[in-house]
């Protein structure tokens, strides 16, 4: 009975096989368990890329594979573009970490996938039924920068500069965002309203 392999390429002995090599491929088995759990790598994009995955070796040394890594960083100097990083189409969860200067499409080969801004973090799921790759958490960064407020922007990061000591932030609470303004001190009318709330 010859070897069969598993989801992620590992090499299931069969009884009474691999006589003298049994032990090394065991332990390739457990590095590449070890790399899908924890592994992490970073890829130098410089166009569309493959992510390399062997599914069904019987090496008896191991060779980290970018495709079996549990955290792919995406580096680079790409800009105002969009490339594709394509991951293997089997059971697979990954977290990506995009660093390249353009958007990173990720791909198991079907019509649904995934796009990652640069500058953004993913964790994405790939259904090897469908052929997709699935968004568990969306891609987006906190907006703005330091020293600046963060706000939620219909469902995006926005963010409001502090300006200048003595401001504050306010809204009118109907048609604009909330923004930073000069402390001019509470009105006659909001004095009252206060009194009456808060005694």
């Amino acid at each position: 009975m010859a070897s069969t392999f598993s989801n992620l390429g590992l090499n299931l002995q069969a009884t009474g096989e691999n006589s003298g090599t049994w032990g090394a491929i065991t332990n390739v088995n457990l590095q590449e368990i070890d790399n899908a759990i924890s592994g992490v790598v970073t890829i130098t994009l410089t166009g569309n890329t493959t992510l390399a995955f062997t599914t069904n070796s019987s090496s008896t040394t191991y060779t980290d594979e970018a495709g079996r890594n549990k955290t792919i960083i995406l580096s680079g100097s790409l800009s105002a573009t969009t490339v594709t990083v394509s991951v293997p189409n089997i059971e697979k969860d990954y977290v990506i970490i995009n660093n390249s200067g353009a958007t990173a499409t990720i791909s198991s080969g079907g019509s649904t996938t995934v796009s990652i801004a640069t500058g953004s973090k993913n964790y994405v799921i790939v259904d090897p039924s469908t052929t997709s790759v699935i968004s568990a958490v969306p891609a987006a960064s906190p907006g703005g920068s330091n020293t600046q407020v963060q706000f939620n922007n219909n469902g995006a990061f926005g963010a409001i500069s502090s300006s200048t000591a003595g401001f504050i932030l306010t809204s009118n609470g109907t048609t604009t965002t909330p923004s930073f303004q000069a402390n001019t001190g509470i009105s006659a009318g909001k004095s009252i309203a206060f009194a009456l709330v808060f005694g």
